[in-house]
């Protein structure tokens, strides 16, 4: 295949990624949509990964044809180090953007039940009410059920690794169980300050739930009502 006709298929695979994506309610995207950071991330991944390969298939033609030059050798570096460090960094990106997803949470056979309540619009779990009426836009279950800051992140990554691990090997056990008890702060990262929280709740109950002596689970759980079997595997 041409030089020419690579760059042409890297052109249309970014054009693909970076489509109007398509919504569950049906919804067009705004006038103008030209793609999300995310998109345009694998797009100019895939465009790169490309550029790479023409560069090792013109290197190769000048390098078969006896042609060592500065200019080749220029294109060599770049080919065997350059372009591959910033599709790995921009593979890598992807990756951790496209593991904060539902889809990526529910990619294990064990979360099945748990996917089917989140998205049950006559569940009335926490998980599902927030699901339902869109109280978190995206990446339902990350955003929930990671701590914030850069550790927070890094963190749920490796349990995220655990959890691969767990799958793979078919360790997990029925029900499912929470590993850590969990955190008010995170319910109140969202609604701490929200005016029908403050509403609702005495001033007497804040500090107890931010000290976590109180859990926001006691009155307004259960967070998930799985539709799963029980039996231990």
């Amino acid at each position: 295949m041409k030089p020419g006709a690579l760059a042409a298929l890297a052109v249309l695979a970014a054009d693909r990624l970076l489509a109007a994506p398509e919504t569950e309610g049906g919804v067009p995207p705004p006038h103008g949509w030209i793609g999300t950071t995310n998109e345009w991330i694998r797009g100019v991944g895939i465009v790169f990964a490309l550029l790479n390969l023409v560069l090792l298939i013109v290197i190769w033609v000048q390098l078969r044809r006896g042609r060592v030059s500065t200019v080749s050798k220029a294109l060599l570096f770049g080919s065997i180090l350059v372009l591959p460090v910033i599709v790995v960094f921009l593979a890598t990106a992807t990756g951790m953007r496209e593991s904060m997803t539902v889809e990526a949470c529910g990619a294990c056979h064990v979360m099945d039940g748990h996917v089917r309540d989140l998205k049950n619009p006559a569940s009335d779990s926490l998980a599902a009410v927030h699901y339902k009426n869109r109280y978190i836009q995206e990446n339902h279950c990350y955003t929930c059920h990671s701590d914030y800051g850069m550790f927070g992140t890094v963190s749920a990554k490796l349990d995220g690794l655990g959890h691969v691990w767990h799958n793979m090997t078919g360790h997990y056990q029925k029900p499912i169980r929470i590993a850590h008890p969990y955190s008010n702060l995170r319910c109140l990262s969202c609604h701490g300050e929200a005016q029908n929280f403050l509403a609702k709740h005495d001033k007497e109950e804040i500090p107890k739930l931010m000290a976590g002596t109180d859990s926001c689970l006691d009155c307004h759980g259960p967070a998930h009502k799985p539709e799963e079997k029980t039996a231990q595997k």
